[in-house]
């Protein structure tokens, strides 16, 4: 479909036409594009301006995506996809559809999942730190028993699909927890919540669309390739997770 609207008004129209089709999810691009030498510069402000609207106004889940190349500068045709997928969970709402996301690319032959669970040690849970993100135990019994029970019956379901694989990962404090990540940097996409269980950042992110884990995965000072897909869950006005969300249809079928 093709539409021309107003830039004052394009996030309505974004914001209709998805309810409208009954998506699960809006996939919107960055306001940043990457340059030849690797990073991000602005070249679509009005962009910026739409995302925020459409976070705060969709009718579903919404996923920023940061295009680092993915898919290559040439056409391939869908059934030639071959992409390497790595999911970043730490829990919550955001997390879990991220991971339901994940999960439906996953459908694809060519595509291969790694989930990464990081669990923070409990004895330096609580640990001060000076770098950009820091670990801390669910601070929500909710979430967490809703991370718990997704988790269980994600591994039941694909504890023997040879293209998914599930790693936990035990960290004491942010360094470690970007020592993990910097292991998976040669993948093609990272796909994060944007508001995971993690807690308030050190430093405040210029960019509040991306979330903490987005904001350190774009940053100059983290060198990777791959793309990343920032996701939001919809969550309706009274606090209730839907039906509608990829995390609650993909969870309703393991």
């Amino acid at each position: 479909m093709t539409a021309i609207s107003p830039m004052i008004n394009i996030h309505e129209d974004i914001c209709t036409s998805a309810e409208r089709e009954r998506a699960s999810i809006i996939i919107l691009p960055f306001h940043k594009q990457q340059r030849f030498d690797g990073a991000l510069e602005v070249t679509r402000n009005y962009h910026r301006w739409v995302n925020q609207r459409v976070l705060e106004h969709a009718p579903c889940s919404v996923g920023i995506l940061v295009d680092r190349g993915l898919g290559g500068s040439t056409h391939v045709s869908a059934r030639n996809v071959c992409s390497t997928v790595t999911v970043l969970f730490f829990g919550g709402g955001d997390d879990r559809e991220a991971l339901a996301y994940g999960v439906r690319m996953a459908e694809h032959p060519g595509i291969s999942l790694t989930v990464i669970h990081f669990i923070a040690s409990l004895e330096t849970a609580q640990e001060a730190v000076s770098l950009k993100i820091d670990i801390c135990e669910n601070s929500s019994t909710s979430e967490g028993s809703g991370d718990e029970k997704f988790l269980v019956e994600f591994k039941q379901k694909f504890v023997k699909d040879s293209s998914i694989k599930f790693e936990e990962r035990v960290v004491r404090n942010a360094a470690e927890t970007i020592e993990v990540i910097l292991e998976y940097s040669r993948c093609d996409l990272f796909l994060v919540g944007r508001m995971p269980e993690v807690a308030t950042l050190i430093e405040k992110s210029d960019c509040i669309e991306l979330g903490p884990v987005g904001s350190l995965l774009t940053s100059p000072d983290f060198s990777t390739s791959a793309s990343v897909l920032v996701v939001q869950q919809f969550i309706s006005k009274d606090g209730v997770e839907l039906e509608k969300t990829l995390s609650k249809k993909i969870g309703s079928s393991l």
